[in-house]
């Protein structure tokens, strides 16, 4: 939000200069993103008026004028094709300087002395939508310096206002902040209702009183013909970011700007019948004055005459029944809708609108009749017209009052750790506008209508904390009884995980819980996903079912950016079940690995990452967490992962999760350069790990023997494994393979596997026979899974 502090200081004007009124305001919790001159830096530059013109006698497209700078006539010679007797402009004199440093010197401009210039808006640094020179009023004053009469020696601060605090866009509401801030007194402008001096009126009926309680309306007839917005009104909207329009449109965007109350007005000429505010049909529609035509569907809360839609409510009047220059009977509109009744529908039709933004936010209830007496007022003095009477519906709801909230100061200062006195905090708390009654050490405290983030005990002493000052706040010194705790012995946390993932050259990312559907459904074709009633974008339209998306985008992004090798974790939760009843969220653990094995060097050849490679992190990652015996694979098959290159991941047996090179399609839908491997893991699966414990070295010997073993090459290692830890007995240590040969000598679907089997006994030294025996019993029981010994 921007506004004029001049303008502010109208209002209350606190005696600090611009730093410390920023500085309190951002302690208060509005923060001031920036500060900007209202104007750029000129000097000389006076208002002026035009005595005389005459055509230039040697140049068809300028003019030679007079100009009375209030002290002297001067000749100017001026190309603005707006130039005209009697015209008040502003005159840079001889000696003045422009913005950007430009100095006016006395010039012969085609053989005619020039003394000074005669300026438009665009060339002193100010907007202005009509070309030529800045046409000041008729009674701006001749002599006056431009930039004290236009107080252009003021500031425009930006405010970064979160969403629970819509009181605070006007500047009443910044007024009222600031006279609790500093314990000021306001000093608002008086508004008077203009008398009716017609019967005129336009009837209104409420249909949807749930989404507007109230919906006031005031014909105003006989409005003149008019010209530009009054000079000091334009250049409040300016510094605010508001563009002028026409000057009755100028005037409603004034009073919302001053009160908080948005405002709109229907020419009265182009309404047919009465007013009603219902919720649309599907499929009505309506051309906004942006001239884009709006599909409506059945949640639109929407303005009607008795025939179409003239306004979707509380964000975009319609084309046709806007006003223009031609209209000379206007129907005012001062309503209150609820947020829920216009959150999201802007954002629906990629409208942005400064009401919209409001009504969102929260506009208070009570505001509709004080703005409407404040627009007839402006509108009837600045502009002319008779006012008819102001005609309120209402749809039969009261609009409830705040419920009164008690707050016990004893209760207050423990929370605070400061102490504040009942009175201090009575006073504080009705600076901001609420009635405070004290009973001993209690208050009771009832909010302004306009705060609707005043609710509970801990609301009021965020306001307290705020006006007080967070900086008169200290750490009290407490005494404290320190604990020594550490993680049990089988907790697997995610600060381990993510430290051995670290360990293994892998990048921490986070990534956004809510994700594309169509990427979702890449992943997890087959499982409808939680959808967002609200989405911020697009292409965060569900919650995430799986960490995958996110990574992979990543991975897309760093590709594009040649980063030659990508190691990609993260571990969050992932959401599943598309109804509230079946919805569900649990942790997971996925990582991601592509582009080269390892750093480009001299000593070996540079090569790409392979399935083997994210599946040696995957089994150093387990046996970091104490879970490297548990660990096994067996084949399967995943939707977003190749066939023949993934496999399923289990811990003592059971699936905690998947690992694989990703498939073709899904390495295309994510516009990824394969090979890109991706593995995933349930935390619940891996959260504990068995104690460890310890035991002494043994002093007796490790015995060794290999077996050439003739498997199936449809049976993996860990199954192999399995079964010849499961007949090796007690003494069998170890099992790992060495070698492995296909090819002649062995038929076809089978494979040799040559096999290290370590045995130990920590008692005592094992005889050749035991181990012969046990040998013996392995090959027996490993004839039940078609493997032979090697003749």
């Amino acid at each position: 939000m921007l506004f004029s502090e001049n303008w502010l200081r109208t209002w209350i004007d606190p005696q600090v200069d611009t730093d410390e009124l920023a500085h309190r305001l951002t302690m208060a919790g509005l923060e001031v993103d920036a500060i900007e001159p209202a104007a750029p830096a000129f000097d000389n530059v006076v208002v002026a008026e035009v005595k005389t013109v005459r055509p230039h006698p040697d140049a068809d497209k300028l003019r030679v004028t007079e100009v009375f700078d209030g002290e002297t006539t001067w000749q100017v010679v001026c190309g603005a094709p707006n130039v005209r007797e009697g015209l008040k402009a502003p005159l840079a004199r001889v000696g003045a300087t422009l913005p950007g440093g430009m100095k006016i010197k006395k010039a012969k401009l085609r053989g005619e002395p020039s003394h000074g210039m005669l300026c438009g808006a665009d060339e002193l640094g100010l907007s202005s939508a009509r070309d030529g020179l800045l046409e000041l009023p008729d009674d701006a004053p001749v002599g006056r310096d431009l930039r004290e009469w236009l107080d252009l020696d003021d500031a425009v601060i930006e405010l970064g206002i979160t969403p629970n605090r819509g009181d605070v866009l006007s500047i009443a509401g910044l007024a009222q902040e600031c006279s609790a801030l500093f314990d000021a007194t306001l000093n608002a402008p008086e508004t008077r209702a203009p008398a009716a001096t017609v019967d005129s009126t336009r009837a209104a009926g409420i249909e949807a009183a749930d989404a507007c309680p109230v919906y006031l309306t005031q014909v105003i007839e006989a409005i003149p013909a008019r010209g530009d917005t009054d000079m000091m009104i334009a250049e409040r909207l300016r510094r605010a970011g508001v563009s002028t329009v026409e000057p009755i449109v100028d005037l409603l965007n004034y009073v919302m700007l001053e009160t908080g109350q948005p405002m709109h007005a229907f020419d009265a000429d182009r309404l047919d019948g009465d007013i009603r505010v219902r919720w649309a049909k599907a499929g009505e529609k309506m051309v906004g004055l942006n001239e884009q035509e709006l599909t409506l569907e059945d949640d639109c809360l929407v303005v009607a005459d008795a025939a179409n839609p003239i306004a979707l409510a509380g964000i975009i009047g319609s084309q046709p029944s806007g006003v223009s220059g031609e209209t000379r009977r206007i129907v005012l509109e001062s309503a209150h809708f609820t947020p829920e009744a216009v959150a999201g529908r802007a954002r629906r039709f990629g409208l942005s609108t400064d009401a919209a933004f409001r009504f969102e936010r929260g506009v208070d209830p009570s505001l509709p009749r004080q703005a409407i007496d404040r627009a007839a007022q402006l509108i009837t003095e600045l502009l002319g017209g008779q006012a008819g009477p102001v005609v309120e519906a209402t749809g039969g709801r009261e609009l409830s009052a705040p419920a009164a909230i008690t707050l016990d100061m004893d209760w207050a200062e423990r929370r605070l750790g400061l102490p504040v006195a009942t009175d201090r905090a009575a006073d504080l708390l009705t600076r901001l506008g609420c009635e405070v009654t004290t009973d001993g050490n209690v208050l009771s405290v009832v909010p302004p209508t306009r705060r609707f983030d005043l609710a509970i005990p801990e609301d009021l002493l965020e306001e307290l904390a705020r006006l007080i000052g967070y900086d008169e706040f200290r750490a009290p010194i407490t005494r404290m009884t320190p604990e020594i705790g550490l993680p049990a012995a089988t907790d697997n946390t995610t600060t381990r995980i993510g430290d051995l993932m670290a360990d293994r050259g892998y990048f921490e990312a986070i990534t956004y819980s809510f994700v594309d559907r169509e990427l979702d459904a890449v992943i997890t074709p087959d499982s409808p996903p939680i959808e967002l009633a609200n989405p911020i974008a697009s292409q965060m339209a569900v919650m995430r079912q799986s960490l995958w998306p996110g990574l992979l985008e990543a991975v897309a992004h760093n590709q594009k950016r040649q980063q030659p090798a990508i190691r990609l974790f993260e571990t969050g939760h992932r959401f599943a079940g598309s109804t509230a009843e079946t919805a569900r969220e649990t942790g997971e653990l996925a990582f991601v690995a592509a582009g080269h094995a390892a750093p480009e060097q001299w000593g070996q050849a540079t090569r790409p990452v392979d399935f083997y490679d994210i599946k040696g992190d995957l089994e150093d990652l387990l046996e970091g967490l104490g879970l490297g015996n548990a660990l096994s694979f067996r084949a399967g098959t995943h939707p977003a992962l190749h066939p023949g290159q993934s496999a399923e991941i289990l811990v003592d047996g059971h699936a905690v999760g998947e690992i694989g090179a990703l498939h073709p399609e899904t390495l295309k839908a994510f516009d990824l350069k394969g090979p890109v491997f991706a593995a995933r893991l349930s935390l619940a699966g891996i959260d504990t790990r068995p104690l460890p414990q310890s035991a002494p070295l043994s002093k007796f010997p490790r015995i060794r023997r290999d077996l050439a073993l003739v498997t199936p090459t449809s049976l993996a290692f860990s199954d192999l494994s399995s079964a010849i830890r499961a007949a090796g007995g007690e003494f069998l240590r170890d099992v790992e393979p060495f070698d492995r040969y296909v090819g002649e000598g062995v038929a076809e679907g089978k494979q040799s596997l040559a096999v290290k089997l370590v045995f130990q006994n920590d008692e005592r030294t094992l005889t050749d026979d035991e181990i012969t025996d046990t040998i013996n019993h392995i090959l027996e029981h490993l004839r039940q899974h078609d493997v032979e010994l090697r003749g």
